[in-house]
């Protein structure tokens, strides 16, 4: 399972909001060992100046219902831009 979240914020309001992202991931990872993740934004901002942001995780689909309720736990506890939409995609069967 693949679980795209993405977000528009300002960055000059969130200054250090790369760095909690990456200790959200860090602490996702120890306590979802098999998971694998990234961090991508867009190239260009938006006409308002936003950037938008986007988290990819990668996990096994029986944790995902535990992993989405830790992930908002932690964005909200870390106060991560909000609202984070999220899109679920799984491979496709050959």
């Amino acid at each position: 399972m693949n679980l795209y979240v993405y977000y528009k914020f300002l960055v000059d309001e969130l200054p250090g909001v790369s760095s909690i992202v990456k200790g959200v991931q860090e602490q996702l990872a120890k306590e979802f060992p098999a998971l694998k993740y990234d961090l991508l934004k867009r190239p260009n901002r938006d006409d308002a100046g936003r950037e938008t942001w986007m988290e990819i995780y990668r996990l096994n689909d029986d944790a995902l219902p535990q992993f989405r309720l830790r992930l908002d736990q932690l964005a909200h506890e870390e106060g991560l831009p909000q609202p984070r939409l999220n899109e679920l995609f799984v491979p496709i069967d050959s």
